[in-house]
């Protein structure tokens, strides 16, 4: 699976779907046009003079602005209601419980482990989980504007009947959709049919409006049935187009959670007991979102239908599979298989193939977030999932390696949140000096859903304590700006994004990049010129090129420079990337500082990176 390809992709399909929508639009203006041109002749004409004329620009006006202005209306509040926390409004909306990162529930916290080993390998920080408790039949979906706003949610059934291998199968499917780019152009399809979902309540509230009143109430009436039966055609066109943009990306997403698991078994034995047991979501809303459902959430017919059928999907994992006598099989018995060896999986340490993994975790990936997550002590994994622990971790993390700031900095914290959590980050602290730098990201990643939890105001001051921290001696290290950065992503995800730059500052700011990369894992001058020499050859765009020797950036001018390079499109970022891997690798060997900076780099620019492997 190429990330930067399937984001192209999806992009594409974005562009198709509002194109077939303008098309449906336009059909269902000319239908209640010729609907209410009809219906004022048969009202009006007197046909023994002169009958009024089928072509009433006046009334075709009134129609495009009317009917036209109410569809775009619709869409674009939908639309723009879901751009910020939409995952969130979504699994709400569909009965969705947020499962506590603390939960002690054995299948909530089989299914919190889960989405966290799919985390690491991804890159990302885990996602907020949801649980639709009345729903019965085995299902799963991920919503999000983007990655980093991303969440899961499973059903009961999909809790209850699936096996850990099963279960797994199913979240790698979802965390497809989020790297591919799945989940935006589902949020968008979702807007853009509730337009026409609009039209035809407007035409039921004319009608009513209508009833009962003179015989000039005529054409409202006859503009309201016009309105709720084009309506319903609407919404038919609204399911075919579902059904036209979900079925591919549900074999892709299927392909996606084998490669990522190695482990057909798991996905295939999901879907042999949706075949048995069903998929069906209960909720009257269901429907509205059937296209980002892991399997069919009601029955359609195979036209309209927003997946592929079942057999065919399994069929596609399992070529013995055999549908006569599977699905039996699949309800009576807990299937479960271990992966294949990951040996021989690991990849080169190469930029090249850096890139290739972005977005793309293999199963050497998802097996280090496993072994992570059994390695860590049970009192740090508790304490990431609770969220007076989970502050004390981050702060933790922040404090200033020279111990004659520390004083200071833990008055901050214990002024800010008291005495027990002042005492958790000292004891965090204490272990962190001992622990592995690498475990210091994926440490974090699971700390950051648990602070999601907190209310808006209580993340605010998660952050300005962060930064108070980080400014208490008086420089930023790359550490600390990549902690800033994410913690600002995922808990103050709405901040303004900037727009398209032109080429000469473009230029310029890949230039100081890639001088900053080159810099970060080098004390030599001379080596980080030649890093940043090897970086700017495979660069997104011409030069001229001059290595900046300077060594240090304010973080508001790199919080800048990577705004900028974040609004350009996906060969540039693409590109971008390799040539940031290439300057970070260019002395084949990679410090924990490096990577961490390097993966705020592929975080700003939506790129997901897994973790560094070294090759065996």
């Amino acid at each position: 699976m190429d990330f930067f390809q399937a984001q192209d992709n999806a992009r594409r399909s974005s562009r198709l779907l509002v194109f077939w929508f303008l098309v449906a639009v336009v059909g269902i203006i000319a239908a209640v046009y010729l609907a209410l041109a009809l219906g004022s002749r048969l009202t009006f004409s007197d046909y023994a003079l002169a009958p009024r004329p089928l072509w009433q620009p006046e009334l075709f006006v009134a129609c495009v602005l009317g009917v036209g202005g109410l569809i775009l209306f619709g869409s674009l509040f939908k639309i723009w209601a879901l751009s910020r926390n939409g995952g969130v409004k979504i699994a709400e909306e569909l009965g969705g419980r947020l499962v506590s990162r603390s939960t002690s529930d054995r299948l909530e916290r089989r299914l919190i482990n889960v989405v966290d080993e799919m985390a690491i390998a991804s890159g990302i920080a885990a996602p907020p989980v949801y649980i639709l408790d009345a729903e019965q039949g085995i299902n799963a979906f991920a919503a999000g504007a983007r990655i980093s706003e991303g969440v899961v949610a499973v059903t009961r059934g999909a809790l209850e009947k699936l096996s850990r291998d099963e279960l797994q199968g199913v979240v790698a499917h979802e965390f497809s959709h989020i790297l591919n780019g799945d989940m935006r152009l589902n949020l968008r399809l979702l807007g853009l049919l509730n337009g026409i979902l609009l039209l035809t309540l407007a035409g039921r509230v004319m009608m009513r409006s209508a009833r009962g009143s003179d015989r000039s109430a005529g054409p409202i009436i006859i503009a309201g049935i016009a309105m709720v039966l084009v309506g319903y055609i609407g919404v038919l066109c609204g399911k075919i187009i579902k059904a036209g943009v979900s079925r591919q990306r549900e074999y892709l997403a299927d392909a996606a959670a084998v490669q990522f698991t190695r482990n057909p078994s798991g996905i295939a034995g999901a879907l042999k007991k949706i075949g048995g047991i069903g998929s069906t979501i209960e909720h009257p809303k269901a429907e509205e979102a059937s296209h980002m459902f892991f399997g069919s959430s009601a029955s359609f017919s195979r036209l309209l239908a927003t997946h592929p059928p079942l057999g065919q999907r399994i069929k596609r994992i399992d070529p013995s599979f055999d549908e006569q006598t599977a699905v039996a099989q699949a309800v009576a018995t807990e299937s479960f298989s271990a992966p294949e060896s990951n040996e021989g999986l690991v990849r080169g340490f190469s930029p090249h193939h850096f890139v290739e993994a972005v977005g793309d975790p293999q199963p050497t990936h998802v097996a280090i977030g496993h072994d992570l997550l059994a390695s860590l002590p049970q009192h740090i994994l508790a304490a990431a999932h609770q969220t007076g622990g989970a502050r004390a971790l981050v702060f933790a993390l922040l404090l200033s390696p020279d111990t004659k700031f520390r004083p200071e900095q833990m008055d901050e914290v214990g002024k800010q949140f008291g005495m027990p959590v002042r005492e958790q980050t000292e004891a965090f602290a204490q272990w962190l000096s001992d622990a592995d730098p690498l475990v210091r990201l994926p440490l974090f990643d699971l700390a950051l859903p648990t602070l999601v939890e907190l209310s808006p105001e209580a993340r605010a001051q998660v952050v300005e304590t962060a930064e108070r921290l980080i400014k208490a001696d008086g420089r930023t290290s790359l550490f600390e700006y990549v902690m800033r950065r994410l913690l600002s992503d995922v808990l103050e995800p709405h901040r303004k994004r900037t727009a398209r730059v032109s080429l000469r500052t473009l230029q310029s700011d890949t230039n100081a990049l890639l001088s900053l990369l080159a810099h970060a894992g080098q004390e030599d001058g001379d080596h980080a010129a030649a890093a940043f020499d090897a970086a700017v050859v495979v660069a997104p765009m011409d030069g001229p090129w001059e290595f900046d020797r300077k060594r240090r950036f304010s973080a508001r001018e790199l919080d800048r420079i990577l705004d900028h390079l974040a609004a350009t499109g996906t060969p540039f970022r693409r590109k971008l990337v390799e040539a940031a891997a290439t300057a970070v690798m260019h002395d084949g060997n990679v410090t924990a500082s490096e990577a961490e900076l390097l993966r705020a780099v592929c975080q700003a620019l939506d790129c997901p990176a897994p973790p560094l492997l070294q090759p065996r």
